[in-house]
């Protein structure tokens, strides 16, 4: 006979990744354990549905991440591109001074 899985009411989206995880790799030995042609009320597809929901929200929690990451690294990008500009600016006007002899 088939166990049940203890899913949370708010999977996946008010659980941990590593209680997604759980949830994800509990359903996946079930479907490896039963198949579709077994005899069982509540068939390897539904386990399959809740599996995917958990990958998709693993997925979907990965790409936030990524855009964050992306978004960060992009204004830090900026803002050594601006600080790379001054110095060299600052440098330039260094030359002209030294150039005319003021300095």
């Amino acid at each position: 006979m088939m166990s049940s899985i203890n899913i949370l009411n708010n999977y996946p989206e008010g659980c941990s990744d590593d209680t997604i995880k759980e949830v994800v790799a509990k359903c996946q030995n079930k479907i490896n354990k039963y198949d579709y042609a077994s005899n069982v009320v509540l068939g390897t597809s539904y386990y399959a549905a809740v599996a995917e929901q958990g990958n998709t929200e693993l997925d979907h929690r990965l790409t936030e991440k990524l855009i964050l990451n992306l978004e960060q690294s992009s204004k830090r990008q900026r803002e050594l591109t601006w600080a790379i500009i001054t110095i060299g600016g600052l440098n330039l006007i260094a030359a002209f001074l030294k150039l005319i002899d003021v300095v």
